[in-house]
């Protein structure tokens, strides 16, 4: 899996697990990993090494899509403790033009993260188009639609508390747009387990043409 971490209410991570406790999980490792295989396989999602280079697609809580809790466990969804920001996302677009939108995962004791981002018409079809700025970022398409999200080096976070990235949006000719994400803050323990996942929306309308 991509990235876990341990939730503690009030933000404590616990205490240090002891010998035996480690040596239980590593003999229990196996069977969940082989349970949770075919937990996935069931669900149509691919565990592994994947999930670091990037989500499949469609996995941003948003438009009927399931979120990152397919393939990382450990919390309720939104859990206390953290949140997820979108910031960017303008009331009103003009059409044609490019707008940077920046996701903000706040959560504590993060060893890595990553996300998702989708932007749908109200009809379900593509809602402009994405542009990645850099390498953290890319761009996934399928079946007519498209997603942002990160990639390996995107995965990396510099500050404990807070990830963030940043993508270009390209706003349609018309049509409202939601847009829908979900992140993911791990431990980077490199198992599926001991995950937190958090959403948010946002929507944007065309602008009037006197205000273009």
């Amino acid at each position: 899996g991509l990235v876990r971490r341990r939730h503690e209410h009030g933000g404590s991570r616990g205490s240090p697990a002891t010998a035996q406790e480690r040596e239980l999980r590593a003999s229990a490792l196996p069977v969940l990993l082989s349970a949770l295989g075919v937990v996935l396989a069931a669900a149509g999602a691919t565990p592994g090494p994947v999930l670091i280079d990037g989500p499949p697609a469609g996995h941003t809580g948003a438009s009927g899509e399931p979120t990152c809790q397919v393939c990382h466990f450990g919390a309720p969804l939104d859990a206390p403790g953290g949140r997820l920001l979108l910031q960017g996302v303008p009331d009103a677009y003009a059409p044609g033009r490019a707008y940077t939108l920046t996701l903000v995962l706040e959560s504590e004791l993060m060893g890595a993260a990553g996300f998702q981002i989708g932007a749908r018409r109200p009809d379900g079809t593509q809602g402009g188009a994405f542009r990645a700025l850099d390498p953290r970022v890319a761009v996934r398409d399928s079946a007519g639609l498209s997603w942002a999200q990160h990639t390996r080096a995107g995965t990396v976070v510099s500050n404990p508390d807070v990830a963030s990235w940043s993508v270009t949006w390209i706003a349609p000719e018309s049509g409202a747009v939601l847009f829908g994400a979900a992140a993911n803050s791990g431990n980077g323990d490199d198992s599926p387990f001991s995950d937190l996942v958090y959403t948010t929306t946002a929507r944007s309308r065309p602008a009037p043409p006197q205000l273009r």
